[in-house]
C-alpha cells in the first residue's frame, strides 16, 4: 500500500532524522533547565562572591544554565559608566573562592524563606525522598544505561531494523549520553550518607588550609553547599594616638603604649596583630562579647593598624577544588568549635617569614624568660611550623602564666586544643 512512499523516501533516513530530532529537542530542554543544585539553593538572596583574584562583588544573584547575574541593590558608578549588575559565565566559575549568605543580614522575609528551603533540603518530604533517590539511581546506572541505548540503537540498525543508519547512530549515543548526564549527574555515594549532618571541612584561603565547621547541605560536581559556618571574617581597622576608634562590632582606643579594644558584639572576636609601617606586633588575645581587654604596645607611634578575626554567621558555597568534606564533628566538645574557628591552619607555602618571625620571637624571649605572650605566641608558630613537642612545652608554660595575659589565656587554651588535635590519631571528642 505504501511502497510508492518507500520507494520515494528513504525510510532509513527519515526514521534517523526523526530520532535525532527528537533526542535533540529533549536534550536541549535538559539543558537550559539544568543549574547547578547548590547556586540554585541561593537564588533570589543577596549574596556575596569573592574570586581568587582577589575581586569581591555583591547583589541579589539570578542563576541561568550558562552562568550567574548579580543585581546590584544600588547602582555602581565606575570610572566611566554607571553598572547595575555583575555577571559571570559558567566558564569563569573556576575563579570563584567562596559565595557567602550572611544570615544576620537577612530581613524578616528571607529569613523565612531560607528557614523553609532548609527545612525543605534537609528534611525532604517523601516525594522529595523519591525523586533524589530517582536522580542518584539514574546517576549511578548513566553508564549502564549508556549501554542500553547503544544496544537499542544497534538493533535498530541495518540490517535487523532498517531504520537508523551508521552517522545517525553516532549522534544518538552523543544525545542519549547527554540526557542521561542531565537527568542525574554527580551523584556520590560516600557524601550522600552526610547530608544534612554537621561536618567539619577543610578550606583552601589564600595560601593556608583551615577548618570550618557546618552543616552539609547539598554537593553538585563543581560546588558544595554548608550552612550555619561560624566564619572567622577578617577586619581592619586603623586607630591614631588619643583618639578613639568605635566601628560596629569594635571599639579601639590608643594612649601612649596603652590600647584599649572593646568588642562591642555578642560573638567572640580574635585580635591578631598591631601593625604600622615599619614594624608588625602579634597579640592572639580572644576577646568575648561585650569585654574589654587592654594591651601593652611595645612601640609607640602615632597611629596604628589593627587585625582582627570576627565571627559571622553564614551559609556557603564552596568550590570542590578547594574543599574537602573531612569528618563528622557532631560529636565535638561545645568548648573545643571555638579553636576550630578560629584554627591556625596550615600552610601551603611562605615557611620564610615564618622563620623570620620566630627568630624575633627567640630573641625577645631570650632577653625576657618570663615574656608570657611572647612564650605564646611562639607556640603558634612553632605548631603551624610542626614543631608540636616544644609548642606544647611553651604553650601550658604560658598556661600556667594566663593571668598575665590580656585575654587570661582563652587564646593559649584554644592553641593547647588545636594542638591535641593536630596530635591525636583521631579528632577530639567527648
Amino acid at each position: 500500500m505504501f511502497s510508492w512512499f518507500s520507494e520515494a523516501f528513504d525510510v532509513t533516513l527519515l526514521a534517523t532524522i526523526g530520532l535525532i530530532f527528537l533526542a535533540t529537542l529533549v536534550g536541549a530542554y535538559l539543558r537550559a533547565r539544568r543549574r547547578d543544585p547548590c547556586l540554585k539553593a541561593f537564588t533570589n538572596y543577596v549574596v556575596t562572591i569573592e574570586c581568587t583574584d582577589d575581586k569581591v562583588v555583591w547583589g541579589k544573584l539570578e542563576l541561568a544554565s550558562s552562568g550567574l547575574e548579580l543585581r546590584y541593590t544600588d547602582a555602581v558608578q565606575d570610572e566611566n559608566h554607571v553598572e547595575s549588575s555583575y555577571i559571570m559565565y559558567a566558564d569563569e566559575f573556576s575563579r570563584i573562592e567562596a559565595i557567602y549568605r550572611y544570615t544576620d543580614e537577612l530581613d524578616d522575609k528571607t529569613r523565612n524563606r531560607r528557614r523553609n528551603d532548609l527545612q525543605w533540603a534537609l528534611h525532604p518530604g517523601p516525594i522529595r525522598r523519591m525523586v533524589r533517590h530517582l536522580r542518584n539511581f539514574i546517576s549511578l546506572a548513566s553508564e549502564s544505561l549508556s549501554e542500553v541505548i547503544g544496544l537499542i540503537i544497534g538493533g535498530l540498525r541495518k540490517p535487523a531494523g532498517r531504520y537508523i543508519s551508521e552517522t545517525g547512530e553516532v549522534h544518538l549515543r552523543q544525545l542519549g549520553t547527554t540526557v542521561i548526564g542531565s537527568v542525574g549527574g554527580g551523584y556520590d555515594p560516600l557524601l550522600e550518607r552526610f547530608i544534612g549532618q554537621k561536618m567539619v571541612f577543610e578550606m583552601m584561603e589564600d595560601d593556608e588550609v583551615h577548618e570550618h565547621v557546618g552543616v552539609f547541605a547539598a554537593y553538585s560536581p563543581d560546588f558544595f553547599e554548608i550552612l550555619d559556618v561560624q566564619f572567622p571574617q577578617k577586619q581592619v581597622m586603623s586607630v591614631e594616638r588619643e583618639r578613639a576608634v568605635v566601628a560596629e562590632q569594635i571599639e579601639a582606643t590608643l594612649n601612649g603604649r596603652k590600647l584599649t579594644v572593646a568588642n562591642r558584639s555578642d560573638q567572640i572576636v580574635l585580635f591578631q596583630s598591631i601593625t604600622a609601617d615599619d614594624w608588625k606586633e602579634p597579640v592572639n588575645a580572644v576577646i568575648g562579647g561585650g569585654e574589654r581587654i587592654e594591651v601593652d604596645v611595645e612601640h609607640e607611634c602615632p597611629c596604628a593598624v589593627l587585625n582582627f578575626r570576627i565571627v559571622r554567621e553564614l551559609d556557603m558555597i564552596v568550590p570542590r577544588t578547594r574543599c574537602v568534606v573531612r569528618h563528622r564533628a557532631e560529636f565535638y566538645r561545645p568548648e573545643v568549635l571555638p579553636s576550630i574557628i578560629f584554627d591556625l591552619g596550615v600552610k601551603l607555602r611562605g615557611e620564610s617569614k615564618l622563620d623570620v618571625e620566630e627568630e624575633k620571637l627567640r630573641q625577645r624571649l631570650a632577653k625576657n624568660p618570663l615574656a608570657v605572650n611572647v612564650m605564646a605566641n611562639l607556640g603558634a608558630i612553632l605548631i603551624q611550623q610542626g614543631e608540636y613537642a616544644e609548642a606544647r612545652t611553651l604553650l601550658q608554660k604560658a598556661w600556667s602564666m594566663r593571668n598575665s595575659l590580656p585575654d587570661n589565656g582563652r587564646r593559649v587554651q584554644q592553641l593547647l586544643q588545636e594542638l591535641e588535635r593536630k596530635t591525636a590519631d583521631s579528632p577530639k571528642i567527648s
